[in-house]
């Protein structure tokens, strides 16, 4: 008798691929916030549900570092129950290790695969890892009788990226990608930048299955909502799953909407969605009625000590003489002040990477956030990163986020194992698709504020 291969989606970018002795898991974030108080799980899962959903699991797969994927409170409460269960974590390779770091630290039973190589977990069960942008990845699942594909955050969305990833993974069965936008979008008045998004994410889901060419679809990777009273607006023009069933009607693929737990095993079968988009409706409904988290402010004397610390941080990890060269001769304005108001104390203040401190300031300023924020910014490497994800500040002048971004998105390119110096000349590439990813969210920028004027 043929095994069958099973997949469920657990929560969020979380699903079980089953086939034999083999149950791999993906991207576990299932209870808590995400990104500094910046998201929630529409639907959170209760303990009892993880315990027993870990019984079955022989394999844990990451994709990339984000919280909502790799979710340090999920592998610390569940700890035990993981080391007891004999369940292997597998990662990708990465310049930095952090996340190598922190799992091997713990304990864990931790394999570390190459990209675009396919690894054998079972007779019948093998996967490949593909690297994507900065530092995301993908996942190809073959069985004996079926082939997934996991793009959760990748951004496979023209067609010779699309192209790229097919002639590492093949055509599937069933292909599981983010259905909603995931990042800040513009600020309040930019809901024309929100819904153009929207869109887009649509849009790319039909340029990826007609690459892919699945028999069912299974959106996935946005069951979340911003969840702070500074962020709440961005859901605004979300897109929902039954926007995807919408969209693809009369589309050679099937769309495939499931709930928490729920499995989907046989392709050839209309599926009935109207439980499961019901069960979503239902958990969006109760978003309105939830608490929005909130920040407390920091004083000015502590987010000055904290700005000490972040530069020392900054200039061990960078070339500080070379940083300054750049701030002079570089063509895009890089590491040169940034002016931000500082709202809840009614401040604004100058952020010089080579001053001492951070003066008030009398400039009208590029961005604006809480003091939380800028003090969550000096204490993380990840600070910044975290700002565009959960989109808890605004542009105040025309090209701000630009010069911010020009600015304190160095620690983006630490993360990646990369140190601002010299040599980084020899990364052309990624300096240029840095660039460019700067450049388009500039040109989107403008979408909303041509809007505006217009009407």
């Amino acid at each position: 008798m043929t095994l069958s291969t099973s997949l469920q989606l657990i929560n969020h970018a979380s699903v079980l691929i089953k086939h034999g002795e083999v149950s791999l898991l993906s991207d576990p974030w299932y209870q808590g916030d995400a990104f500094h108080k910046g998201w929630n799980l529409i639907h959170e899962l209760r303990d009892e549900e993880i315990n027993s959903l870990l019984e079955q699991v022989t394999h844990i797969w990451i994709s990339h570092e984000h919280p909502d994927h790799f979710s340090i409170m999920f592998f610390k409460k569940f700890v035990d129950k993981i080391k007891n269960k004999n369940i292997q974590i597998i990662f990708q390779k990465t310049n930095d290790r952090r996340v190598e770091t922190f799992l091997s630290k713990s304990g864990y039973d931790l394999v570390i695969i190459e990209f675009n190589s396919w690894t054998k977990l079972a007779e019948n069960f093998q996967i490949l890892c593909f690297k994507d942008g900065f530092y995301d990845s993908g996942l190809a699942v073959k069985t004996n009788d079926k082939t997934i594909i996991n793009l959760n955050d990748c951004e496979v969305k023209d067609p010779s990226r699309c192209d790229e990833v097919l002639k590492i993974t093949g055509e599937c069965d069933i292909l599981v990608s983010q259905f909603s936008y995931a990042a800040w979008k513009g600020g309040k008045d930019n809901l024309a930048w929100r819904q153009l998004a929207a869109r887009e994410k649509i849009n790319t889901l039909k340029l990826q299955t007609s690459f892919f060419k699945p028999k069912v679809l299974v959106p996935f990777a946005s069951y979340v909502y911003f969840s702070n009273d500074l962020n709440f607006y961005l859901n605004d023009a979300a897109n929902k799953p039954e926007d995807v069933v919408k969209a693809f009607e009369g589309n050679d693929t099937k769309v495939a909407i499931l709930s928490p737990f729920q499995e989907l095993c046989h392709l050839k079968c209309e599926f009935d969605n109207s439980a499961s988009i019901n069960f979503w409706n239902e958990a969006y409904k109760k978003i309105n009625s939830k608490t929005l988290q909130k920040y407390k402010s920091i004083d000015l004397d502590n987010l000055q000590k904290c700005f000490k610390n972040y530069k020392i941080r900054i200039f061990k990890n960078n070339s500080k003489w070379f940083m300054k060269l750049v701030r002079y001769i570089s063509p895009i304005a890089a590491f040169r002040p940034v002016n931000i108001n500082i709202f809840d104390l009614g401040i604004d203040i100058k952020l010089d990477l080579f001053a001492d401190s951070l003066p008030e300031s009398n400039v009208v300023a590029d961005i604006s956030m809480h003091s939380e924020s800028l003090e969550f910014l000096f204490k993380n490497t990840f600070g910044f990163d975290t700002l565009t994800v959960n989109g808890c500040f605004e542009e105040v002048s025309d090209l701000g986020f630009s010069r911010a971004t020009r600015t304190l998105a160095i620690e983006n390119l630490n993360n990646m194992g990369i140190e601002f110096r010299p040599e980084i000349i020899l990364n052309y590439r990624l300096v240029i698709m840095f660039i460019s990813r700067l450049w388009a969210v500039s040109k989107k920028l403008r979408i909303g504020k041509n809007s505006e004027r217009s009407k």
